[in-house]
């Protein structure tokens, strides 16, 4: 907390983007020209000064760059009269973030990380009854597959079933499960498939967002469309923002936008969270909603 009062002032000054969190500072813009470019200097100039005014040190070995975009011209950027080192990804309050903004390589350490608790779980319990191993995989390892996932959710199939394969896995370990079909084994335990939970989790977080129970800026993320189309539809449907490249139209501000837009009125109007989420349940049950793409792919 200490820490916290003595870096109130960090960010006096800087023009661009700034996030700090505890001892780890991040400092971002669009460099698009020479202009773009002093500016970003200067803000680290200026962090400099504030370092030194009140005697502490940035560790430039510990600082480095990331460059985002195919044309990024990769400046040089200095602390401490020394140039940062580019890096290819940089893991940001336990995302792992790619210059490509491919999420291959978070994908695969969280699948790594949750495999190792998968093997510790199936050494350590002996006596393996439903919900003693239910709950352990909730507690300690679905959350790893699930962190912060509006933000690095993947798209690509192969990332996808990475992911299936840590629940394949659980279920499978489970007695009398093995003779039975992904699809029976997850009706057995009252469970659905990540890609699923991950659909669910996006749209609930639009409604929270929506309905001003996140308190996040929503202008920022969608735009409301006004009135009905040919009497069709709800009144929070959302419009999305023009992109070029593929990775732009996966972000989860982009994704969502179809899926929340064909929900019925009744689920939207929910007058709670929790009623939106028994709801939204129900239609996907009804449409048989399994992902973005409707299917979750390969079952057995």
């Amino acid at each position: 907390m200490l820490f916290v009062i003595y870096i109130n002032d960090l960010d006096d000054g800087v023009v661009n983007w700034i996030s700090i969190d505890a001892d780890d500072t991040k400092v971002g813009g669009v460099v698009d020209n020479e202009v773009d470019f002093q500016s970003l200097q200067g803000d680290l100039c200026r962090l400099e000064e504030w370092a030194e005014r009140w005697q502490m040190e940035f560790n430039a070995e510990k600082c480095e760059v990331l460059h985002f975009g195919r044309n990024n011209p990769n400046r040089t950027y200095r602390v401490n009269g020394r140039a940062l080192r580019n890096a290819e990804e940089q893991r940001d309050l336990g995302i792992t973030v790619h210059s490509s903004l491919k999420v291959e390589s978070h994908v695969d350490r969280v699948v790594k990380r949750a495999f190792g608790t998968l093997a510790f779980i199936n050494q350590s319990i002996e006596y393996r009854s439903w919900d003693v191993m239910l709950k352990l995989y909730k507690a300690l390892v679905r959350p790893n597959l699930e962190y912060c996932v509006q933000f690095w959710s993947p798209n690509y199939r192969k990332d996808i079933n990475k992911l299936e394969r840590v629940q394949r896995r659980f279920t499978r370990m489970l007695p009398g499960f093995q003779q039975l079909s992904y699809r029976e084994r997850l009706n057995k335990l009252g469970l659905c498939s990540l890609e699923r939970r991950r659909l669910r989790g996006d749209l609930i977080e639009v409604f929270k967002i929506l309905r001003g129970i996140d308190r996040v800026d929503v202008n920022r993320l969608f735009s409301l469309r006004v009135g009905k189309i040919q009497t069709r539809g709800h009144d929070l449907r959302v419009r999305g923002q023009k992109f070029k490249g593929n990775t732009r139209g996966y972000f989860f501000t982009q994704r969502v936008i179809a899926v929340w837009n064909e929900l019925p009125v009744e689920v939207v109007e929910a007058s709670s969270v929790v009623s939106f989420k028994v709801k939204l349940d129900r239609y996907m049950d009804m449409k048989g909603v399994e992902g973005y793409g409707l299917s979750a792919g390969r079952w057995d």
